[in-house]
């Protein structure tokens, strides 16, 4: 119906499925603004799109454009601290039963744990003090004698180093973080 350029067809779609959509962003990026412009952006592209798509099943090919939109929407450097928060908190349960899924999230969390024991020491120690120790960046601030400013900077760093060593894995890290919230 899509092909045929109904605009009744495409709202129905987009009723029935958007909330869907939201959540799986949501779930990804915390943050309601951005996972409404990665739904607007799916549906914009989905109409645009509609004479040269072959879609079998809709649900699923929604499901993985969210999840891909998502990845564009982190690597364009609009990443929001709660997705690296939910790395840093990933845990082998028994919600990820796959032998080759517990390898893989052994593997990057030995990539982020790397790449943070190869920050500068005063980098790595600010780093530390804000995610394992919960301290904000005043306390940080306090506890060394540096400036708030110093603090925010060497997290600026800390992060951007992360992600980068990170990047190369980026699109199995987010499906594997993905996988265990669906």
């Amino acid at each position: 119906m899509l092909s045929q350029n109904s605009e009744e067809a495409f709202e129905v779609l987009y009723h029935r499925h958007w909330e869907n959509i939201y959540k799986v962003a949501f779930l990804l990026l915390k943050d309601s603004s951005a996972s409404k412009d990665v739904v607007q952006d799916i549906f914009i592209w989905l109409w645009q799109k509609r004479n040269q798509l072959e879609i079998q099943t809709l649900p699923a090919y929604l499901k993985t454009a969210v999840k891909f939109k998502v990845a564009n929407y982190i690597r364009s450097d609009n990443i929001r601290e709660s997705f690296f928060e939910t790395l840093g908190k990933l845990t082998i349960t028994e919600n990820a039963p796959e032998a080759a899924e517990i390898t893989e999230m052994k593997e990057l969390k030995a990539i982020i744990t790397n790449a943070v024991e190869l920050l500068p020491d005063k980098c790595r120690t600010i780093y530390k003090l804000s995610r394992n120790e919960q301290l904000t960046n005043q306390q940080i601030a306090d506890k060394l004698g540096l400036s708030v400013k110093t603090v925010e900077s060497q997290m600026t760093i800390a992060l951007r180093r992360i992600r980068g060593a990170i990047d190369p894995y980026f699109l199995s890290l987010l499906l594997l973080v993905a996988g265990h919230r669906f």
